[in-house]
């Protein structure tokens, strides 16, 4: 009986320094087709308003790397940053094209004495040609524990950045491969 208690305590001081991940959610509005060969995605720069600058561009950038740098896992020729706001753009060419949107929102950062508690939250949309409404829309909501003794609140905003990051990327790969 010592030995589960034991474990089970190694089991949730584990999960309390490491963090706690939870799972993207998918809606899906419309059937994507993976099959179909896709020139080009764009990827509009997220909304991050509700978030410190220092946090919601690497998080921006670090989603395009991936999406990129996995691209041959899809039928995606490239994903392309617009360099222009959404309001900015002509929607007569936007709605012709495939392109993802998003935000991040929700950041909140709760010290005590000897710890932090941070979490965030995330939702991107790809949108297809001659459509208004997204084909699909993932929310992310993403949390960070960590203790002061071994990290600092800017190395796990890194680390809670690049999980967010991965968590998309790693969503929209997922519904664009074949």
């Amino acid at each position: 009986m010592k030995f589960y208690r034991y474990v089970s305590l190694l089991l949730v001081a584990f999960l309390l320094l490491t963090g706690c991940v939870a799972t993207p959610t998918t809606k899906d509005y419309t059937v994507l087709d993976p099959q179909l060969e896709r020139e080009t995605v764009y990827i509009v720069p997220f909304d991050a308003t509700l978030v410190p600058p220092d946090f919601g561009e690497p998080i921006f950038d670090q989603f395009v790397d991936i999406l990129n740098a996995r691209r041959k896992q899809t039928k995606v020729g490239r994903f392309v940053i617009l360099k222009e706001e959404l309001k900015e753009v002509e929607p007569a060419w936007l709605i012709k094209q495939v392109y993802i949107s998003g935000d991040i929102w929700g950041y909140v950062e709760t010290s005590g004495c000897c710890s932090t508690d941070m979490r965030v939250k995330s939702r991107i949309y790809l949108y297809e040609p001659g459509k208004n409404t997204p084909t699909f829309e993932v929310f992310v909501p993403v949390e960070h524990y960590f203790d002061h003794d071994r990290s600092s609140i800017a190395a796990a905003k890194v680390i809670l950045g690049k999980q967010l990051a991965k968590d998309l990327a790693e969503a929209v790969i997922k519904k664009l491969t074949p």
